[in-house]
């Protein structure tokens, strides 16, 4: 079931453009993104991930108690009764510690199984000489889970800079369109006005019929122009709702008075210009780029289990016996009883470990190689985006002035129809002109925004500056 809220009092929102009008500021509205997304939940369930493998990880080193007892009896006969328990502690550095307690009886044990009567004590020491010395198994993994996390911090920075530019830039478009609706209903207010006037000219004798359906035709063509605005703006206005939750579950929407803060061309300009002067620098701790340092440190440490499984497997044991005395559970010590073991192994051609090596050195240079290309093309994207906000900026600049003239030759053109020296057609065209070049205004304002939003996504910045 979907649960919709409409905003009422949750923003705050202050009215600015009329009585009934409420303003959901760009901080306001990016606040609600960051507190309440569900991808911000998301992103704090990677780092829980991450904690929960570390976990795991951990627990290689987990002491661990194991026992078994084996009993047969049979013919009213105790052949015999087997127990054997210890707890055992890994250690990091690979070399494990043991202590157990033993105890057999029956009439038919063999020889080496006879034990005092009250049982055996054992403790003791098992250490690797060659393979495992340096690393294994669960100390590779225990690296490779503190890398995870390390990776993770960066999927995570990545996942919420994306969240936030595909919600600015739905912000972005609701203020465009917001403002292209302004503009297409400024032109049909216009154009009727221009064509109650021409219809009472002609009523009056003083235009001919053609200039009342040159108006007439105007206004349905600023009507088609203010319904495709209208269908932009509902649209989104829809779009924008996709963004605003309440505690990552329940979807809200904005109500039907509410608009936007109007289009401002310099928000994000010094933050964008601070960052790209020390591109060069921060570029090398992208996270795109770190998780490819992350990529070669995990091969690494593969590269170094591998390694280490060439070696001979070479492991000495020695424990120490200790019998249960009469009076107490410990009987005295003596060095001369005890349990000595070494066990020894070697694949002959080690090819699996070997090509594992070659595999693994194969690994890094292909990261290499991938960290050394997206890198250029990291630069080149940064690159490019800042020419297009720098193009884009002279292009506002020329769109604005040119607006201005615009608008002084419609002033012009309406002055010159009122004595007479200009037509309904000219007017209509000069105005035409006007309002298509505030659209372009409007659109060019919009591109300069749209391209710092993603030169700050690109950057991997966004979440620093908004």
């Amino acid at each position: 079931m979907r649960f919709a809220v409409i905003i009422i009092t949750y923003f705050s929102a202050i009215s600015l453009f009329g009585q009934n009008e409420e303003l959901l500021t760009f901080e306001k509205y990016i606040e609600n993104v960051k507190t309440h997304h569900p991808v911000m939940y998301q992103s704090q369930l990677l780092d829980q991930m991450a904690k929960s493998n570390r976990k795991m990880a951990r627990g290689g080193f987990d002491p661990k108690i194991e026992g078994d007892w084996n009993h047969k009896s049979f013919d009213d006969k105790n052949y015999y009764s087997l127990l054997n328990s210890a707890v055992k502690i890994p250690t990091w550095y690979g070399v494990d510690l043991k202590a157990g307690y033993s105890r057999n009886n029956g009439q038919f044990l063999n020889e080496s199984d006879f034990l005092p009567s009250r049982g055996l004590w054992n403790a003791g020491i098992s250490v690797p000489l060659g393979k495992g010395l340096i690393i294994d198994e669960r100390r590779a993994q225990l690296k490779k889970a503190e890398i995870y996390e390390s990776v993770t911090v960066q999927q995570r920075t990545l996942m919420i800079n994306e969240i936030l530019y595909e919600a600015s830039i739905a912000y972005l478009e609701w203020q465009t369109a917001t403002q292209q609706l302004a503009i297409a209903d400024e032109g049909l207010a216009l154009a009727q006005i221009r064509l109650e006037g021409t219809h009472l000219s002609f009523i009056n004798g003083d235009k001919p019929a053609i200039d009342t359906l040159e108006s007439f035709i105007s206004v349905q063509s600023r009507e088609l122009d203010y319904q495709k605005a209208s269908q932009l703006l509902e649209n989104s206005k829809l779009n924008v709702n996709n963004y605003l939750w309440l505690d990552g579950e329940i979807p809200l929407e904005i109500e039907e008075n509410t608009i936007p803060a109007p289009l401002n061309i310099e928000i994000l300009s010094e933050e964008t210009n601070i960052i790209a002067i020390a591109q060069s620098e921060w570029i090398a701790n992208h996270p795109e780029l770190l998780l490819y340092d992350f990529k070669i440190a995990d091969t690494q440490v593969d590269q170094r289990l591998a390694k280490e499984e060439i070696k001979p497997d070479i492991r000495i044991e020695y424990n120490p016996l200790l019998a249960v005395a009469q009076d107490r559970i410990f009987d005295e010590f003596n060095t001369n009883d005890y349990k000595l073991g070494a066990s020894i192994s070697y694949p002959i051609l080690q090819r699996k470990q070997r090509g594992k090596i070659e595999l693994n050195t194969l690994k890094i240079q292909d990261t290499e190689l991938e960290r050394s290309i997206k890198s250029q093309a990291l630069t080149v994207k940064l690159n490019t985006y800042l020419n297009n906000i720098n193009q884009t900026r002279e292009q506002y600049a020329l769109l604005d002035e040119t607006t201005d003239n615009y608008q002084r030759m419609l002033a012009a053109e309406n002055r010159k129809l009122n004595i007479g020296e200009s037509s309904i057609f000219l007017v209509n065209t000069r105005e035409r002109k006007y309002l298509e070049t505030r659209y372009k205004l409007i659109n060019a304002g919009q591109k300069l925004i749209f391209n710092r939003l993603t030169y700050l996504l690109t950057s991997a910045r966004l979440q620093e500056v908004i």
